[in-house]
């Protein structure tokens, strides 16, 4: 039998719980039981897992938790709520099917309290994630096109005292012509 990348094995989990989110709506209510502080707790390590796992921040980040909340290894989970809701987010945490999370959790497994706290956590961290900040270049260009438009506004006003003259003197011209 063939050997498949983790990349295989993540879409087959993400196409496996779309399927599940269809089929067992109950799954959400499991999320509104949990504790969203202790969540919160768990997943910067201020409270140690039951079994014995790493807290979550040591490889993943997520938007509100300062500096701390930067780490690079695994991907940013501020949007994890979002993307696959309570279903997907509890099925996640129980199966955590990726190599780099089964060595770390093959032997310490999540507790079914842990799963629904930190569900409830990513739910509330999806509820008051701030808007996403404006790229570099669209402050950039903001920027750009608000300088032309003062530019534009000081112009306004020259061009109408440079062009009286000039409209006087090219109706004496035409009139002399004429």
């Amino acid at each position: 039998m063939k050997k498949q990348g983790w990349r295989a094995e993540f879409c087959r989990l993400v196409l496996a719980l779309g399927f599940l989110s269809l089929f067992l709506p109950g799954a959400a209510v499991l999320a509104a039981d949990g504790n969203a502080l202790h969540g919160q707790q768990l997943f910067s390590g201020a409270s140690r897992m039951v079994n014995g796992g790493s807290p979550c921040i040591a490889c993943h980040a997520l938007s509100g938790l300062g500096s701390a909340g930067t780490a690079g290894y695994g991907p940013d989970l501020s949007n994890i709520y979002a993307d696959y809701g309570a279903d997907g987010v509890m099925a996640v945490l129980e199966s955590l099917a990726l190599p780099s999370m089964e060595a770390i959790f093959a032997t310490r497994p999540l507790t079914e309290t842990e799963r629904r706290d930190l569900t409830a956590f990513f739910a509330q961290a999806a509820e008051r994630q701030a808007p996403p900040v404006k790229s570099f270049a669209g402050l950039i260009l903001l920027g750009v096109v608000i300088v032309f438009a003062v530019v534009a506004l000081m112009g306004l006003h020259r061009f109408k005292g440079a062009r009286k003259p000039l409209v006087e003197q090219a109706k004496k011209q035409r009139g002399v012509m004429q």
